[in-house]
């Protein structure tokens, strides 16, 4: 018999209501921690969603830009900075030489005589259809498209064209030489949707960051060439691999 670990046993033995006090004031203790953590959680996520909130746009008239740089010096042109500084640290490396600016796009504007909502130019083409090196890889945003409220949206959509040009076009999926923009454009073409390829394309890719990358509600997202609610499944295990191998692998 060890009657020296039954000594120590009874040295600290406590007595019932200790014990009953000792347990409450713990449980009460873990409770607060919980409810704080709880609350923590919801204002971290009520805060997140507010920031990306496409419904706050101050009204405003449309700004009719005839140059490379946007007039609107104003809320408009902070909520594109604003949302591009805070898009994944890896789409903004990716997308490093691209120009976004808030305005009309002043090719689109002559040729249409209407300001787009939103523009992506590769080549840099100027009113008169020549070409303007400061024009080149630029995206646009119109003050309309961020007055109401699908500034962010259209965005992410002029970005993905982007996107599938200067990087999943360069980016061969294994253990084929296929492009992933190849691959995606011809998934899309499967859809048979009656929308040109690339447009529905750019349209799913924005939905794509918006659902993963962001954790947007994407039933509220702004899409112009296609009306569903989630990406098909294929498409969406497509665009992922292209995304993870191109973007976030590479980036």
């Amino acid at each position: 018999m060890n009657y020296g670990l039954l000594t120590v046993s009874h040295m600290f033995k406590l007595s019932k209501p200790t014990i009953f006090l000792t347990t409450l004031f713990t449980a009460s203790l873990l409770a607060t921690i919980i409810v704080i953590l709880f609350f923590t959680t919801m204002f971290e996520s009520r805060t997140f969603q507010a920031q990306y909130s496409k419904r706050d746009a101050k009204s405003a008239p449309v700004a009719l830009l005839t140059g490379p740089q946007s007039s609107q010096d104003d809320v408009y042109t902070q909520a594109l900075n604003e949302a591009a500084a805070d898009f994944p640290p890896a789409l903004r490396v990716a997308l490093t030489d691209i120009k976004i600016v808030n305005g009309c796009h002043p090719y689109f504007l002559e040729t249409n005589n209407s300001c787009p909502w939103g523009a992506y130019d590769s080549y840099g083409w100027t009113a008169d259809g020549s070409y303007d090196r400061r024009l080149q890889d630029t995206v646009w945003v119109s003050s309309e498209a961020i007055a109401s409220g699908a500034g962010i949206d259209v965005l992410l959509h002029e970005l993905s064209h982007a996107l599938v040009d200067q990087v999943l076009a360069n980016c061969a999926a294994p253990p084929t030489s296929i492009s992933y923009k190849q691959l995606l454009v011809d998934a899309v073409a499967d859809l048979g949707i009656d929308e040109p390829a690339t447009e529905v394309l750019a349209d799913l890719l924005a939905l794509y960051f918006g659902k993963y990358f962001f954790d947007w509600d994407i039933s509220t997202m702004h899409t112009s060439y296609i009306d569903i609610e989630e990406i098909p499944y294929r498409v969406n295990t497509l665009m992922g691999a292209a995304v993870h191998r191109c973007v976030t692998l590479v980036f």
